[in-house]
């Protein structure tokens, strides 16, 4: 052999040995085991409250029930509650009904305009309470007083479950003498046509008729609010046939705020009423709203402690709507359907776990329509609008919304679909020359009423 061709031959064999030693060090894609989805599911947050709501609150006034608030003993119909501008209260709507007087009954107009708001319609077949999968499409309900067992009656069976589904599925519920009568399952005893969001609980009728009482403050809760503390005596809040709780037939886990003390003019304390529940509070589960109640009508004040009382009832539920929750795991590549679709201003909630570091990841929603979609991305908690999400992105035309980010950590991610196309709402007067009967009608959007379908799917590179 050569020397020629011996050196030809060595700098082979040195070639092939640096491009075997060059192919070793070059790692291969390292194998990501992704997690279970029970245990992505645990990592979850349980502690985030729900913020996306249409409005703040609804306030049934409606068939049997007085429509408003009393002033100089005359209801005034259309007038709410003077505790909701203390209490931060800024969008209402509202069904209150023509007739200001509950002992003349309702009319049939109004019963059936109650029926369309309340339980149904082609337009919104889930009622104005609920969004298309039974979550709370607003923060709280208030019940006026009245006469109880008929505004039950009137609002009917499907009525019934649509109130209690709200409360179920996280809006909280506010109510004053027939409204706290309606939480509950029985009044002195029998069985009524009510709510039963306090389960199988019963109110007894204090037998004081168009008066005044004094409650005892019996918990403190209310002074992380306007007060009053515990041990205050509020004296002179308006009452008018209401009722106490039976508290042996209340649930587990109701609380007692304040007591029923004296009637004007009168000591009560040999009086079935005296030292029972005037005002208390009940939250069923971590997912349900919380109940707050009263046996008596301290809506009507307009001022001082009476108003404070009524204020801080609204702001304890405000904080006691349910939690956030998540309704699905998205795994890389994975279409997900959503049907029923999302509603006006809701917002419906994902997660997804990278195993390791990705490159770059996107999600998309596609939907049929022209519709306002958003996608938050935020790392570790809920993705809400109003959280500080870490990214996001807003629907063009064609369909779809994409959030498309660079490289990104592993762990949680929270992601959240919003829909921000939603109606004209329009307060209309049933009988404008009176200034009788208050509600609103939807104009516009009203399609999304019964929900968007649409479907997600999230992809991401290692």
């Amino acid at each position: 052999m050569s020397k020629g061709s011996l050196f030809f031959l060595l700098l082979a064999a040195a070639a092939a040995l640096t491009l075997s030693c060059s192919r070793e060090e070059i790692p291969a894609p390292p194998h990501v085991e992704e997690l279970p989805e029970a245990e992505i599911l645990a990592m979850v947050r349980s502690d985030v409250p729900n913020s996306a709501f249409y409005k703040d609150i609804f306030l049934d006034g409606g068939c049997e029930l007085n429509p408003g608030v009393k002033e100089n003993g005359i209801v005034i119909n259309g007038r709410l509650p003077y505790a909701l501008e203390k209490a931060g209260i800024k969008s209402a709507e509202y069904f209150l009904a023509t007739v200001d007087d509950v002992s003349n009954g309702w009319t049939e107009n109004d019963h059936d305009l109650q029926t369309l708001i309340m339980v149904g319609n082609p337009d919104d077949v889930n009622g104005v309470l609920l969004y298309p999968d039974g979550q709370p499409r607003f923060r709280m309900i208030y019940m006026f007083g009245g006469h109880s067992n008929p505004h039950g009656s009137s609002l009917g069976a499907g009525g019934r479950s649509r109130v209690k589904e709200f409360y179920s599925n996280g809006g909280s519920y506010v109510g004053s003498c027939a409204g706290a009568f309606l939480a509950g399952g029985y009044a002195d005893g029998r069985r009524r046509n009510y709510f039963n969001i306090l389960n199988n609980a019963n109110m007894n009728s204090t037998e004081v008729g168009s008066s005044s009482i004094d409650m005892a403050m019996e918990s403190d809760i209310f002074s992380k609010y306007y007060g009053p503390s515990k041990g205050y005596l509020v004296s002179g809040i308006r009452h008018n046939g209401g009722g106490y709780l039976d508290m042996g037939q209340a649930p587990e886990g109701t609380e007692v705020i304040a007591l029923f003390k004296d009637q004007a003019g009168r000591d009560s304390s040999k009086r079935p009423f005296y030292d029972q529940p005037s005002i208390w509070a009940y939250k069923a589960s971590e997912y349900s709203g919380r109940l707050v109640v009263t046996g008596s009508h301290p809506e009507d004040a307009p001022s001082g402690n009476i108003l404070n009382l009524t204020a801080s009832m609204f702001r304890y539920a405000w904080d006691g709507v349910g939690r956030a929750f998540v309704k699905d795991v998205l795994r890389s590549g994975d279409l997900i359907p959503v049907n029923p679709g999302i509603g006006d201003m809701q917002c419906h909630h994902f997660v997804l776990c990278p195993a390791a570091d990705v490159s770059n990841l996107s999600v998309r929603v596609e939907f049929s329509g022209d519709y306002d979609m958003q996608i938050f991305l935020k790392r570790d908690s809920f993705a809400f609008p109003d959280a500080n999400p870490d990214y996001s992105a807003q629907s063009s035309s064609g369909g779809k919304c994409v959030l498309t980010t660079g490289p990104l950590e592993k762990g949680l991610w929270y992601v959240t679909v919003r829909c921000a196309t939603t109606v004209d709402a329009k307060e209309i007067v049933t009988i404008p020359s009176a200034g009788l009967g208050h509600w609103f009608a939807y104009s516009g959007r009203t399609d999304v009423l019964n929900g968007v379908p649409y479907s997600i799917m999230a992809e991401w590179n290692y």
